[in-house]
């Protein structure tokens, strides 16, 4: 009996040994994941700061010297008005405008001025300074003396979309960086770096009560409140993911909801509950404006319309309705127009100009505010893609989607512009000067003019090209005259010793002698994917997307790639031959040069070259220097003899340098956004 007794006894001793190894084993493991849980805690909280830290450096800008410099753009492209100081002032696509109380232009600013950018996309006042949004270069502010820049650094973002004062803060949205906030001090990321608020491209901003409502260009509405995010996209309704514009819902469409979302395959209203209702079904629309109780869309087809009357209710129930163009007298018709409403008057931002009426005026149609501002323009367009000058000095300027410019090079008068189905997308502008015939390399053939402008069009069609789609016309020597094609003279004058190349995206085509003849990656290249061409003696080189081609009486006989040569990037964009040196223009590597020894030379490594992103065909040498198009870093300029490179980029219309010629006195620059004339003593 005293054994089982002791047996029992120590049994028990056992089992609360156990039990208390067990608890503090259960407490243990609670310790270590609370304490993990703390440690998961602190790094999102470390996370969550991280995301709203913002770097932004601040520089006082200045206007850069400009001796020997002129600069040649087209303003008349508004994208924003805002008064500072009874200063009206204007963003377009060639700087900003300031306009006096008529409304004439009392001064233009440019990057000549002290801009870091032309291309502008949005103004608000704030804090007794005009704050400027750009296109490439982030954000400026103007005290109507001076200029700052603000460059975001982390997170980078160089594209503002949209401005907007409040009585606390600026918000400045962007394409690339999402929403930034600035009290006039520093710069925060209060709503980003909310939980939920995962959107980079912001298009929209309107604040309404306590809400904050965020439109984004591919994901939809983001509805700030109290202090949590709220997420509407096409499974909650919306039309589309696409947000173009927002605006408080009138009185005359209350039933609709409080708030106007405009996207680009409708309009809709959304209650203080978030139910979706439909107001019009119009696609396209660029804006939305409330002004006098009724509410106004602006169109990408252009025109604007009154979404409160019957006839914009009768649009949004009929699809012959809707498919017709909204046609406001005043307008230019097919031009994009964006509303906008300030001062009791109706405002249409266009591609033409500044327009406006009362906004109770009886009689609908819009006039000009300052006719100067297209009417004084010398360019079309303002991408440039390719520049050419002729025997007789005229200055042929060819455009992404505008077609071609012809201007007076010692007037700078332009004498007259070429724009059709088949010049329109103008890729590459060639002058033979023994024909005395310009070639015009479009997305749709090649198009001829002769000295009287008369055109003749190649095409697959009806010439037997590979492709249509040309980025690059030039013209070589052959070893020896080729007779005439037997099939019919070509609509192009070339002697039978030289011969068309064409580089295009379909592959190669030769035109000797009027015959026809192509390769493709069937007969040996690496890539259909073509962009330039150039003959260094009797070998042709032509750049693809994939490496450098040497092609020898119609047949390739090597390929240069990153895998078996120097070359610095495969996809080639440029060539130029330069004494006998063929120079290589890459996408991502900069620039390398290929001797006739065959030996390489990779100016990466150059302290003032280095790696960077050749625009297309944006090389030309000169006779003494080669002049380099980059799509970040404006121009660069390296003297062939004394093998020194040059950086300008200063005052340029666009750091993005896509084409470039020149004659004895001057350069011609083409870029992004603009024309600039340098004269030939400043890079000396």
């Amino acid at each position: 009996m005293l054994n089982l007794l002791k047996a029992l006894i120590a049994q028990k001793r056992r089992i609360s040994i156990i039990a208390v190894a067990t608890l503090l084993l259960l407490i243990a493991v609670a310790i270590f994941y609370v304490i993990k849980i703390n440690k998961r805690i602190s790094s999102q909280r470390d996370e969550l700061v991280a995301s709203a830290k913002v770097e932004v450096e601040q520089t006082r800008l200045r206007a850069p010297s400009s001796d020997g410099l002129t600069i040649y753009m087209n303003a008349s492209d508004v994208r924003a008005v805002a008064v500072l100081a009874d200063t009206r002032y204007l963003a377009t696509s060639g700087g900003l405008v300031a306009l006096d109380e008529g409304g004439t232009i009392k001064r233009r600013y440019t990057t000549l001025d002290g801009l870091t950018d032309n291309d502008l996309t949005a103004l608000a006042v704030f804090r007794e300074r005009l704050f400027i949004g750009t296109a490439t270069a982030g954000l400026m502010a103007f005290d109507g003396n001076a200029f700052t820049g603000y460059s975001f650094v982390k997170p980078k973002a160089t594209r503002v979309s949209i401005l907007l004062a409040t009585e606390t803060e600026l918000l400045v949205g962007t394409l690339d960086g999402g929403l930034f906030e600035y009290d006039g001090e520093q710069f925060s990321r209060r709503f980003n770096s909310a939980t939920g608020a995962d959107f980079n491209r912001v298009t929209a901003l309107l604040p309404y009560e306590s809400r904050l409502y965020i439109g984004t260009q591919d994901s939809g509405l983001y509805i700030w409140r109290e202090a949590h995010i709220e997420h509407l996209t096409t499974n909650e309704g919306l039309p589309s993911p696409h947000v173009t514009a927002l605006a408080a819902m009138p009185p005359s469409l209350a039933q609709a909801g409080q708030i106007a979302v405009a996207t680009d395959f409708a309009v809709i209203g959304l209650s203080d509950a978030n139910e979706i209702k439909p107001v019009n079904n119009r696609p396209n629309v660029t804006s939305l404006a409330t002004s006098d109780g009724r509410l106004w869309a602006g169109f990408f087809d252009g025109g604007l319309m009154d979404l409160s009357s019957s006839r914009a209710r009768a649009q949004a129930d009929s699809p012959q309705e809707r498919s017709s163009l909204s046609e406001t007298p005043g307008l230019p018709r097919g031009v994009p127009a964006v509303v906008y409403a300030s001062e009791g008057k109706l405002w249409a931002l266009t591609g033409e100009g500044l327009l406006v009426r009362d906004e109770r005026a009886t009689a609908p149609l819009f006039e000009t505010v300052v006719p100067s501002l297209v009417g004084e323009h010398v360019l079309t367009g303002d991408h440039i893609t390719s520049l050419a000058l002729d025997n007789s000095g005229r200055l042929w300027i060819g455009y992404f989607d505008s077609g071609i410019d012809l201007v007076a090079s010692e007037t700078n008068e332009r004498l007259t512009h070429i724009e059709d189905d088949r010049v329109r997308e103008v890729n590459f502008i060639a002058f033979d000067s023994n024909e005395d015939q310009i070639l015009a390399a479009t997305s749709r053939g090649l198009v001829v003019f002769d000295g009287h402008l008369k055109q003749s069009i190649l095409t697959r069609d009806l010439n037997g090209l590979v492709n249509d789609s040309i980025a690059h016309v030039s013209i070589m020597n052959v070893a020896s005259p080729v007779a005439q094609s037997s099939s019919g003279a070509m609509p192009v004058n070339i002697s039978r010793n030289r011969a068309l190349v064409l580089a295009t995206a379909g592959g190669m085509t030769e035109i000797t002698g009027g015959r026809v003849r192509s390769l493709t990656a069937f007969h040996g290249l690496t890539s259909n994917h073509l962009y330039s061409s150039v003959a260094v003696g009797s070998r042709l080189f032509v750049g693809s997307l994939a490496g450098l081609v040497e092609i020898e009486n119609l047949r390739v006989v090597r390929t240069y790639k990153t895998s078996n040569s120097r070359l610095s990037h495969d996809w080639v964009t440029a060539l130029a031959e330069a004494d006998g040196k063929l120079f290589i223009g890459t996408n991502g590597g900069g620039v390398d040069a290929l001797l006739p020894t065959g030996e390489w030379i990779s100016f990466a490594d150059d302290r003032d070259a280095g790696k960077f992103e050749v625009n297309q065909n944006a090389m030309h040498f000169d006779g003494e220097r080669l002049y380099v198009g980059t799509s970040d870093r404006g121009l660069l300029v390296y003297n062939t003899r004394d093998r020194r490179w040059k950086h300008i980029s200063a005052g340029l219309a666009s750091q993005s340098v896509t084409a470039i010629t020149s004659d004895d006195h001057f350069i011609y620059v083409g870029t992004m956004n603009g024309l600039v004339r340098i004269e030939k003593r400043i890079v000396e």
